[in-house]
């Protein structure tokens, strides 16, 4: 199967040296127009599109980009202005790669090289996908195109030292990502260390990142030394970074600039020397606007950005997660469980709005429940009684008239976590609060009980 790619550029001599470059090393090429780019968002089966930015409309042609087309399809951004700025809206706009025109051909080979490779690699053949044929990356796993773009960008970004941000929903292996480009990454004989900045309390956030000298305040007993000095020489995860205080934000700020730190009680700065991988769940560009994370600290933060794609869209993965899960559950166990050819469909059907979390779980209550063969029809099974008990749970927060709004938030709360398996970034998602805000509540809870 031939690799595909669409060509909207407006310079016709340009248009066709990309064409040949392309064909040269085995992709169907088709040109189109850039004033209809809008009509191209339903043919996600290219597996790179070349977008010329005029100068005037690049907000406007990379909208039409981002909207359309697949997590799995390249976009290589090209215009005639060569500015950080046009390079920088570009890549968070979505592109994988930037380049003036004219392009520098050798350099352009190179990357249609591995695209060309990869997308015939992982093109659909007959036969099942099982476990034993899904790619492993580093502690990923997944073998569709999106995934194999993913890969492709962590392999690049890993040998750099430029921060990067990971977004996607909650489930899709974030953290993974994280340890992922430490491993492939100089610093992979460091320390890894994760900091989630919605667990921790505002009032220790900073000494717990920076760290705090004996005495600083009530119950400081001793030195204390943050997770960026522990985290020295490695890497630092900062998760769910759009929940951390936004004045504890401008602090960070300073340290990533001028990579020194200033522990609590301190009047003496320390040098520090960490690789900074932040993490969130909702749009970082949609948090700036909210207010919850300040737009400087965000372009420090962002140098490049790596989003994950929800399971819903990695179409045969989830079968193959699924028997990965399974395997991984016989060989602990010793047993020979099996997932039916009949299964496929209803797991790709399914929206997965747990992401491969739930899938895991899934397939963990499957295992627990049948004795050999899991299919079709038991998977719906698990699904009613989880319905049933969904049910359960909203009788459960039934109250009275008269009581309090406090206690109805309460209950609300604490129902929304046994529905969750005490999942906490999944419960504050249903409810629409942030996970700082849940962690609060538990904690009040906790204090009156």
């Amino acid at each position: 199967m031939e690799a595909r790619c669409l060509i909207l550029d407006q310079d016709v001599v340009h248009a066709r040296m990309l064409v040949d470059i392309a064909g040269e090393l085995g992709f169907a090429a088709t040109v189109g127009d850039l004033d209809e780019a809008g009509s191209y968002q339903s043919l996600t089966q290219y597996d790179l599109v070349f977008v010329d930015l005029p100068e005037g409309r690049e907000d406007q042609v990379m909208s039409l980009m981002e909207a359309g087309l697949e997590e799995g399809t390249e976009v290589f951004a090209m215009s005639e202005t060569d500015t950080p700025e046009a390079a920088d809206n570009a890549i968070r706009r979505g592109a994988s790669y930037f380049f003036c025109k004219p392009a520098q051909t050798e350099n352009l080979r190179h990357l249609l090289e591995d695209i060309a490779t990869e997308a015939i690699s992982t093109a659909p053949s007959q036969g099942d996908q099982d476990a034993a044929s899904i790619d492993q990356f580093g502690m990923l796993r997944g073998s569709c195109r999106a995934m194999r773009k993913l890969y492709r960008q962590i392999r690049k970004v890993a040998q750099t030292d430029v921060s990067v941000i990971v977004v996607g929903e909650s489930g899709t292996g974030k953290e993974l990502v994280s340890h992922t480009m430490h491993l492939l990454s100089s610093r992979r004989d460091g320390p890894y260390m994760a900091f989630n900045c919605a667990a921790m309390p505002e009032s220790l956030a900073e000494s717990e990142l920076f760290g705090h000298e004996k005495g600083a305040f009530s119950g400081a007993t001793h030195r204390h030394l943050g997770h960026f000095e522990r985290a020295s020489g490695g890497t630092l995860l900062l998760d769910e970074i759009t929940e951390m205080d936004i004045d504890l934000q401008a602090k960070l700020l300073r340290v990533l600039e001028t990579r020194k730190l200033r522990r609590l009680g301190s009047e003496q700065d320390i040098e520090v020397d960490v690789r900074v991988v932040s993490a969130c769940n909702r749009p970082p560009d949609q948090a700036v606007q909210d207010g919850l994370l300040r737009e400087d600290l965000y372009y420090r933060l962002a140098q490049f950005p790596l989003r994950l794609p929800p399971l819903r869209r990695r179409g045969e993965d989830v079968f193959g997660l699924a028997q990965f899960f399974l395997r991984e559950l016989n060989q602990r166990h010793n047993t020979g469980l099996t997932l039916s050819d009949d299964i496929k469909d209803t797991l790709a059907s399914y929206a997965w709005p747990g992401n491969v979390r739930e899938l895991k779980s899934l397939v963990e209550r499957a295992y627990i429940m049948s004795e050999s063969l899991i299919d079709a029809e038991f998977i719906q099974a698990i699904g009613e009684q989880a319905n049933a008990a969904e049910a359960g749970d909203q009788e459960g927060v039934r109250v009275s008239i008269g009581t309090s709004i406090a206690e109805m938030e309460r209950k609300l709360i604490l129902a929304t976590l046994r529905h969750t398996g005490d999942d906490r970034s999944a419960a504050a998602d249903m409810l629409g609060i942030s996970v700082k805000t849940l962690y609060n509540r538990l904690k009040d809870y906790a204090e009156t009980s």
